[in-house]
């Protein structure tokens, strides 16, 4: 059941935005860097996962836009996304996964499959029948948060990969080397602080204006994120990924993130390996969250067909 969802998935992504042969199947335009993960001693307190134990880790990091298009223009994308690889000493590795929505769009792979076909493009347009959406929210009101922050933020976009905030959308339980676990979510915030610029400026700068941005940003030098943590509290929805906890939860920093250069090979080094959120290592669980149980398969079933296609 859990492949076949994945196959699904992944097959009406490629029918209703056109997955370009050899690529992922979402997020197919990225950039790849290479950075340094120190984590703090609050880290160590909630998990005993190797990585948040104090001392420099080695990270990967993508940033990408949502969508298919491997060649997409930057100042079209409506949702933009960053994931980091931990590579731990013992050859194993963890992956965080985020982007710039404050909570998904469903709850639920059938969900996902219903606004995927919602959202298919206008060939003219290139822009989603309105009508489609309002009669997919009318049907899934747990996904009008999410639609309308998206409506409301269509005329920015960020100013800078390393400009913005991006949020692991599912909840995560880190167990303490005690045995106690504490369901959580991720932030990923830039110590340069968020920017966003108009879309018709954006425009100007070029179609591939957030790779250049990044290029000359860390030819000039490293920049940083802060790892945040928001621990639920009792009644807190820890296995839906569209509902919000309140902004009153406590909050943990729990070390930081130095990306330091790009990749010398962004094949080899990047877009042949899987960012998996579900890819957790001793002291992180994960959530019952269906959405995220369902993420595993499609990404197995994106990399098999991608790689087989590379070597055709």
């Amino acid at each position: 059941m859990t492949e076949d969802i994945g196959r699904r998935l992944v097959d009406a992504i490629d029918e209703f935005a056109g997955t370009r042969e050899g690529f992922r199947a979402a997020h197919a335009k990225g950039v790849c860097c290479e950075g340094t993960w120190t984590a703090s001693a609050a880290a160590a307190k909630l998990t005993g996962a190797p990585h948040m134990q104090g001392g420099q880790v080695p990270a990967l990091v993508r940033f990408s836009n949502a969508g298919s298009d491997p060649e997409s223009a930057d100042y079209r994308a409506e949702v933009f996304g960053m994931a980091v690889k931990f590579l731990l000493p013992d050859g194993r590795e963890t992956d965080i996964v985020a982007n710039n929505l404050p909570v998904f769009f469903v709850r639920d792979p059938e969900a996902f499959l219903a606004l995927t076909k919602a959202r298919r493009l206008n060939p003219k347009t290139r822009r989603p029948a309105p009508h489609r959406i309002l009669a997919f929210v009318l049907t899934h009101p747990e996904s009008a948060r999410a639609i309308i922050y998206s409506a409301r933020h269509l005329g920015t976009v960020p100013a800078s990969r390393v400009e913005t905030a991006y949020n692991g959308l599912h909840s995560f339980r880190w167990v303490d080397p005690a045995g106690t676990g504490r369901h959580l979510r991720y932030t990923l915030t830039p110590e340069a602080g968020v920017r966003v610029i108009a879309r018709g400026e954006a425009r100007t700068l070029g179609r591939d204006y957030l790779e250049q941005e990044l290029t000359e940003r860390l030819a000039r030098g490293p920049a940083g994120f802060r790892l945040s943590l928001q621990l639920a509290a009792a009644g807190d929805r820890v296995n839906d990924p569209t509902k919000a906890w309140p902004q009153s939860r406590e909050r943990v920093d729990a070390g930081r993130l130095e990306i330091e250069r790009l990749v010398a090979d962004p094949v080899a080094d990047c877009e042949r390996r899987v960012f998996d959120p579900t890819r957790v290592i001793d002291g992180i669980e994960c959530s019952a969250d269906l959405v995220l149980a369902a993420r595993r398969a499609a990404y197995s079933v994106s990399i098999e067909r991608r790689l087989a296609q590379k070597a055709e």
